[in-house]
């Protein structure tokens, strides 16, 4: 695996609001907010593909500190992606933003970041975090499946689709520049009422079984209950084996509400070969919000869940098992086939809180990566469980070397119950920490854990 770039920010001030600069930090009040997409194109070779993470978090989420060009932040970034629950790639880095003073934020403006990196073929989980340079308990995480599939070499076939703000003629050596474009990623596809939708993909094979004839892309536009909003072919040159689509579309006549853009190489019969797409979200106060959709889409799978098959959606569902009821649990164990799984997730999560998937996905993740005994995923370990259902620990206190004792250890979470302990004893060198004792009140709770089955 070959790393190909490092991350970068991209500033545009859209609104001056004014405030007097101080000389202590400039704390929030909004939370540090993540958000981040995935691009699948093709790698620089047959056994790889190029892998795009694109970033973003609010200008006004971060916290500012005074030095003599004005005010600097900075946000602290780890990626991390594990294949099996064993970790294949790790990194970290700073993404710096200056501004001359609070006058320069920008209202609602976001700064945007690309990592990119090669992988094989595999079933990855991706995890990202962001932390606050000046303040390390203001962070977010996104975790997300990450299925890498080589791309077929007999026949043409589509990358991702990936949405932008804006294309352009690039500046080569800039952190969005592909194929002579600079092409800034909408992260998270929302477009307001006055800007347009652009969009870039990337065709292969298109020399394949020797024709020469100009192939078309197709373009529909469809909303939330599948109704057909845009749809248009335009007919390309087969200049070379492989070419980059980009086009755009203004959005200032949609609703408010949720949309699905997808292109499609069409073949000799005017039948698609390949196809691509992305959801994205237009917000437009003057048209209003059509209440049809509203309903609609409430009763739609997630987009997370379209592209999922049975395994997938059985492997989460596991996963998930902390944070579901006893009936649920029944519920979908009595599922069958993939549109009532996808259909059964979509409304667990939704009935939670915002982001609380993302959040307990990315604690599935750390346990994964950092837990595992032998063939024993990590969410299914005591000290796994314990991180995936009430975080990460204020304190841990290690004994892996006592004389008299077998190694233990002791987490502490100052914020729960007024503050708890588990306590984690590993009984036997080829087994794994069991949780003994606890001081919640819904976990094991064994006074004598200290003289019972923990001395040597």
């Amino acid at each position: 695996m070959r790393l190909l770039s490092r991350c970068g920010i991209v500033a545009i001030v859209l609104v001056c609001l004014s405030a007097p600069l101080t000389a202590q930090l400039i704390t929030p009040s909004d939370r540090l907010a993540l958000t981040a997409e995935v691009y699948r194109f093709r790698g620089g070779d047959d056994q790889n593909m190029l892998v795009e993470i694109a970033y973003a978090f609010g200008e006004r989420t971060l916290t500012y500190k005074p030095d003599s060009a004005g005010l600097t932040a900075a946000a602290d970034m780890t990626v991390t992606i594990a294949l099996k629950d064993s970790l294949v790639h790790a990194d970290r880095w700073l993404v710096p933003h200056s501004v001359r003073d609070t006058s320069a934020f920008s209202q609602g403006m976001n700064l945007v970041g690309l990592y990119r990196l090669q992988l094989e073929a595999g079933d990855y989980v991706l995890t990202l975090l962001a932390r606050d340079r000046y303040d390390a308990n203001r962070r977010d995480s996104v975790a997300v499946r990450l299925p890498i599939r080589l791309l077929s070499t007999k026949e043409p076939v589509l990358s991702d689709v990936e949405l932008a703000t804006v294309i352009r003629q690039g500046t080569k050596g800039g952190i969005f520049y592909k194929n002579t474009l600079d092409v800034v990623p909408n992260v998270g596809g929302m477009f307001g009422e006055e800007q347009k939708c652009f969009y870039y993909v990337e065709a292969y094979n298109l020399l394949a079984n020797a024709d020469t004839s100009d192939f078309v892309v197709r373009t529909n536009l469809y909303d939330a209950v599948g109704k057909e909003i845009i749809s248009r072919e335009r007919p390309r040159k087969r200049a070379g084996e492989s070419s980059v689509i980009i086009d755009q579309f203004p959005v200032k006549n949609l609703r408010t509400g949720t949309y699905s853009l997808v292109l499609s190489l069409l073949g000799a019969e005017g039948k698609p070969v390949s196809s691509s797409g992305r959801k994205l979200f237009v917000f437009n106060p003057t048209l209003g919000v059509d209440s049809s959709l509203l309903s609609a889409a409430s009763s739609l799978p997630l987009p997370q869940y379209m592209g999922m098959d049975e395994v997938e959606l059985d492997r989460e569902f596991q996963w998930a098992r902390y944070a579901a009821l006893d009936d649920e649990k029944t519920q979908y164990g009595a599922l069958k086939g993939v549109e009532a799984k996808r259909k059964f997730m979509s409304d667990f999560w939704r009935h939670r809180a915002p982001g609380e998937r993302e959040e307990y996905l990315a604690r599935v993740a750390y346990a994964n990566t950092n837990f595992r005994v032998l063939s024993r995923e990590g969410y299914r370990t005591d000290r796994g469980r314990v991180v995936i259902m009430y975080g990460q620990p204020d304190d841990v206190e290690r004994h892996p070397n006592e004389t008299e004792t077998r190694p233990y250890e002791i987490w502490s979470y100052n914020n729960i119950q007024g503050g708890v302990a588990f306590v984690f004893v590993l009984r036997n060198s080829a087994s794994d920490y069991e949780l003994v004792h606890s001081t919640h009140r819904n976990e094991l709770h064994d006074e004598n854990w200290d003289r019972v089955g923990i001395t040597r």
